[in-house]
């Protein structure tokens, strides 16, 4: 933390760095556009000198952040260890990921603060280590359903489910990046799952046990090579669809078959035929077979939309911005300056129409 050379206001010299990698930019770029030199931005960057009052608001206005924005002293974090271990990502330009990182890193800063005068009460979110259960996830997927007194076959509504737990669903722009999902956990916020919004339903669902799969099993870093994304690809598909359940219905599996079973589990075609495989009533002959069907309907890209389930929407974050306008008579100028966000930003992101959560007495 660095001060200003006049007035003596304090300001955070790795807000800098946040702002500048969220609107996706190099510090090459940021100089052209502000007209501050790359060296001088690389020395504030790096706090090694002091910043002008006049500087901050070039920045400001250059990267659309109040000016207070950069006196936040909250502690960054950086990437978590589900993304650390998911090897697909690396093949995503740096720069899009940190554009990423950065904007995730500040939705969590601002959700915090949110969060202050709220009560969401406990997190029934359960840390269950695959090594207890013999590195038996379905087992594992299996208690998390019966700890939360899910009924036998599918899940009518698995975003309710996981915010009735205490996650809280954010829908979130992953930019150009190839990613469904990200999770984050600390200790001072409940579980904060981000999800693309713009993948279809059924892939959605999907995403979401995906998410609370690392969120159950891997709070610590694996002690062996597990690859953590197949675990919690595993745990998705037992508690979607668990074996018990559905293996009854995978007899005789056609295409038509699986379009059958979709709306009924809300899940994909495509993930359907997996569990048909993974649970052994199919045989890897006709696996293939049915892949290359799904492949010349294509379906392997966009399943038909007629057959896609019911949209659920996340409602846990709108409560609690709801919260701040209904009961605490919050403007919505008040809640973005509290933020740390333009009023046109905040309300792209945040402003909806729900709410009934209860004050921190």
């Amino acid at each position: 933390m660095l001060r200003f050379d006049n007035n003596e206001i304090s300001y955070n010299y790795r807000m800098v760095v946040l702002a500048r990698e969220s609107r996706g930019l190099g510090q090459k770029e940021l100089s052209e556009l502000s007209g501050i030199s790359q060296g001088k931005l690389s020395k504030m960057e790096n706090g090694l000198m002091a910043i002008s009052q006049e500087d901050i608001k070039i920045l400001s206005s250059t990267l659309n952040y109040p000016e207070h924005f950069f006196q936040r002293n909250d502690r960054i974090y950086g990437v978590g260890l589900s993304e650390y271990f998911h090897r697909k990502r690396q093949n995503v330009a740096q720069k899009i990921l940190n554009k990423v990182y950065a904007k995730l890193e500040i939705r969590r800063m601002e959700i915090s603060l949110l969060l202050k005068p709220v009560d969401l009460g406990r997190v029934n979110i359960p840390n269950i280590d695959p090594e207890e259960h013999n590195n038996n996830i379905e087992t594992i997927a299996q208690i998390v359903r019966a700890s939360w007194h899910v009924p036998k076959g599918p899940i009518d509504n698995v975003v309710d489910l996981i915010e009735e737990a205490g996650a809280i669903i954010i829908p979130f722009d992953f930019e150009k990046a190839n990613i469904d999902g990200i999770s984050v956990w600390h200790s001072d916020l409940p579980p904060l799952i981000f999800i693309n919004y713009d993948r279809p339903m059924d892939r959605i669902r999907f995403t979401l046990c995906h998410e609370l799969g690392h969120l159950v099993l891997h709070r610590s870093p694996p002690i062996d090579n597990s690859d953590i994304e197949s675990q919690a690809d595993r745990f998705a598909s037992e508690f979607l669809m668990p074996k018990n359940d559905i293996s009854p219905m995978l007899r005789d599996i056609s295409i038509q078959k699986l379009a059958s079973l979709k709306p009924y589990w809300k899940t994909s075609m495509g993930a359907i035929l997996k569990r048909s495989a993974d649970l052994g009533k199919i045989t890897e002959r006709q696996s293939r077979y049915f892949w290359m069907q799904m492949n010349k309907l294509g379906y392997r890209t966009l399943e038909p939309a007629e057959l896609a389930p019911p949209i659920e929407k996340p409602w846990l974050l709108d409560d609690i911005v709801q919260l701040h306008q209904n009961e605490l008579r919050y403007s919505v100028n008040d809640i973005s300056s509290a933020v740390g966000l333009n009023n046109a930003e905040f309300q792209s992101i945040y402003l909806r129409n729900f709410g009934h959560l209860r004050l921190i007495q």
